[in-house]
């Protein structure tokens, strides 16, 4: 059985999809339309703090020192927060105006471990991290909207070439397919694969 987002009885299967891809780096969340080709990129990461993460093992020249980073670190969750719930709002605003499903990456893999491993930055965290928030948040505004969500598995999303599904060359944001030429961001070639591929199963 897939995993779906609970929607009216009423609302009926869509018949397009519009595919996420959400991020660490670069932009948040790109999109892609493929039933028109269409593709928008939304926010990007704000810088981190620079004196580096709040760790609860790391030590601090002083306590005035610790008080500061943490402020500075609080101040970035909200701006954060705040670009991520504007994000989930226009996504689900745009799946509304085309009549699309959402499709999204299966988080519950091995992949998205995050905390459960020490020194793991908070942003790949499964449970507390930005990318996972913005995903819930996407979530929870789908179902209020009436907006089916199904789950893609992550495996191969940003590897394979969405024109031609072989392998192929990811170097940083740069895309290459050497069998068919395809060359394009890397993550609106993984936007177009999410939305093509098939539900994964929990």
């Amino acid at each position: 059985m897939k995993r779906v987002v609970p929607f009216p009885a009423d609302n009926p299967e869509p018949c397009n999809w519009i595919g996420v891809d959400l991020n660490t780096t670069g932009h948040l969340a790109v999109v892609a339309h493929p039933a028109s080709g269409g593709v928008v990129m939304f926010g990007r990461q704000p810088e981190l703090v620079e004196e580096g993460h709040t760790d609860p093992h790391r030590r601090y020249s002083s306590t005035s020192k610790y008080k500061r980073v943490r402020k500075l670190r609080e101040r970035e969750r909200n701006i954060q927060g705040n670009l991520n719930q504007k994000i989930a709002k226009e996504i689900v605003k745009m799946a509304q105006s085309l009549w699309c499903g959402i499709k999204l990456e299966d988080l519950t893999g091995a992949g998205f471990a995050g905390r459960e491993k020490p020194g793991t930055s908070l942003m790949f965290s499964r449970c507390e991290g930005s990318f996972y928030h913005l995903q819930k948040l996407i979530e929870a505004r789908a179902q209020s909207a009436g907006v089916r969500i199904v789950y893609v598995d992550p495996e191969f999303t940003s590897r394979c070439c969405n024109r031609c599904g072989e392998p192929g060359i990811r170097r940083g944001k740069e895309f290459f397919c050497p069998r068919c030429g395809y060359a394009d961001h890397a993550d609106v070639n993984a936007a177009f694969n999410i939305a093509a591929a098939p539900p994964s199963r929990p």
